[in-house]
């Protein structure tokens, strides 16, 4: 018999480049399309994920997310849990504006500066867009618990006809202290996670998470003990990977971010 797994990896990938993106403008509940560049940047991915089955596949219902699934893992994108839970940000009457036009706003700079004390006119409270995220986690949680109910080494069908694929690397995370004009859907800067694992590692049950970048940074900061939101950034089209494990000690989850080599 096998032994019960007691850690998931936590695939987020955020959705790949639209054009409000290239353009820096505030892009939220607004449902853009990818732009053909966003399209052809997901091509590595898309190898990358090739043939990979997954205990779970979530994704946000706004277009840019649904278009990213459909390429980079089509085989998931008819059975795929399309959450509204996993939306950006609602920008409210900031949509489609660039910091330029918004830098002399006074209650734009008091957002800037306290983002959990001030709500965009029209917009989303920080206390809901958490709240909501938060809702996500515990149904995530739930399939977790589910996907350790198996043993290594079982599969269910659907699991077992896409099985076969290699490992993935999170080379589009970056971890920084710094907050952008416009960090939730902005272009940022690649480079290396933070942690490495051996080639001897075990193999984990996988959850695939299509996202935008502010949900992506409050469930890393929901998993992962000692980040703040300012903490990770993820590239349009790129993965973050995270490793939960359950603590007997605790009764909960943790995780840690991972970089395979």
């Amino acid at each position: 018999m096998g032994v019960l797994v007691k850690q998931v990896d936590l695939l987020l990938i955020r959705h790949g480049t639209t054009r409000w993106n290239r353009e820096k403008r505030y892009l939220g509940h607004t449902d853009i399309p990818l732009d053909p560049g966003g399209r052809d940047e997901l091509a590595p991915l898309a190898r990358e994920l090739a043939g990979k089955a997954f205990h779970g596949v979530y994704c946000s219902d706004l277009a840019r997310c649904r278009e990213t699934l459909a390429i980079i893992s089509p085989a998931h994108a008819d059975t795929a849990m399309y959450d509204s839970r996993l939306r950006e940000m609602d920008f409210g009457a900031w949509e489609g504006h660039t910091y330029e036009q918004l830098q002399h706003e006074s209650l734009y700079r008091q957002w800037i500066d306290s983002p959990q004390q001030v709500t965009p006119p029209g917009g989303e409270s920080w206390a809901d867009f958490a709240g909501r995220v938060d809702g996500f986690i515990g149904s995530l949680l739930m399939d977790v618990e589910g996907a350790c109910s198996r043993p290594i080494g079982t599969q269910t069908e659907s699991e077992a006809a896409h099985s076969g694929s290699k490992g993935i690397g999170n080379g589009g995370a970056t971890l920084s202290g710094s907050k952008g004009s416009n960090d939730s859907e902005a272009v940022l800067s690649r480079s290396e996670g933070t942690e490495g694992i051996g080639p001897e590692s075990p193999v984990h049950p996988e959850m695939l998470i299509v996202a935008h970048g502010g949900v992506l940074r409050q469930l890393a900061v929901s998993f992962v003990p000692g980040l703040s939101f300012w903490d990770v950034h993820v590239q349009p089209g790129s993965l973050l990977r995270i490793r939960l494990s359950f603590s007997e000690e605790t009764g909960g989850w943790n995780g840690i971010l991972v970089n395979e080599a």
